[in-house]
């Protein structure tokens, strides 16, 4: 086993660990322990299929030129979420998050792969939160490249398809993995998506907005590192979110009591 996957193991275990005893103490106060239950045990399924994709022994990935890696996994993930632009999820949801991330960050892959499943089972899919993305392509030209594209697929809404591939084969910083190859088999690998269409569209001035309205709006929120949050109500003020840890458990817990407080 390599590193790479025991970290992952480890990290999902903790996930799991601390979404169940935040979902625990939710349930208990709404005195719905059987749906809380429910839910658990269905967020604790997507975290076992992670792992078990990412065992095997296989662990190249398409930043080393191997087959892209998740492709089926993230297609069940997202497969009737609403997507709309930067926001995955209903438009109608209590609860709204949003993330500043680079593509390249190491700690966003982190979030990306080992935490936001849990959420999206738990909190986006049954409608209670939506989450957006503001990509902030810091680190290097392979994040800008990336970047670019993601807003190529954010124009036919499957903004979020194309962000889980990425990480899920994300390769070290600035080892120059992002190439346009890289980027293509990619966004071929995204479920209907129009690939000529998007490559063209990461190529023209709306993209380059996209990625220039992120660096504004964390220069607004005075958000200088990846990955960062604001959390709130929809249509209400954001508020700066510091997890105490990239795991379920602190984001869990702020959902539920967004969701079980005034609005």
């Amino acid at each position: 086993m390599t590193s790479r996957t025991a970290q992952r193991r480890e990290s999902a275990r903790r996930a799991q660990q601390a979404l169940t005893e935040a979902a625990r103490d939710a349930a208990a106060r709404r005195r719905r322990r059987h749906a809380g239950v429910v839910a658990i045990i269905a967020a604790f399924l997507v975290l076992a299929s992670i792992i078990a994709s990412g065992s095997g022994g296989r662990t190249a990935t398409a930043a080393d030129g191997a087959r892209v890696a998740g492709v089926a996994y993230s297609d069940s993930l997202l497969a009737g979420i609403p997507q709309q632009g930067l926001v995955l999820g209903s438009a109608h949801a209590p609860v709204r998050i949003v993330e500043f991330a680079d593509l390249q960050c190491p700690y966003c892959d982190e979030f990306a792969t080992h935490t936001l499943s849990s959420l999206i089972a738990h909190y986006v899919r049954p409608g209670k939160v939506s989450f957006e993305f503001r990509n902030l392509s810091f680190i290097g030209p392979g994040s800008v490249r990336a970047g670019l594209a993601a807003a190529g697929a954010e124009q036919q809404n499957k903004l979020w398809n194309f962000l889980d591939l990425m990480y899920l084969n994300q390769g070290e910083e600035n080892s120059g993995y992002v190439t346009n190859a890289y980027l293509h088999r990619l966004l071929a690998s995204v479920p209907g998506l129009d690939v000529g269409r998007a490559e063209r569209a990461s190529n023209g001035p709306q993209a380059a907005a996209v990625l220039a309205a992120a660096n504004a709006a964390a220069t607004a929120a005075g958000i200088d590192g990846t990955p960062s949050f604001l959390v709130g109500h929809t249509g209400g003020a954001l508020r700066v979110f510091q997890p105490d840890s990239l795991a379920a458990g602190p984001f869990a817990h702020e959902f539920d009591s967004l969701l079980d407080g005034p609005r």
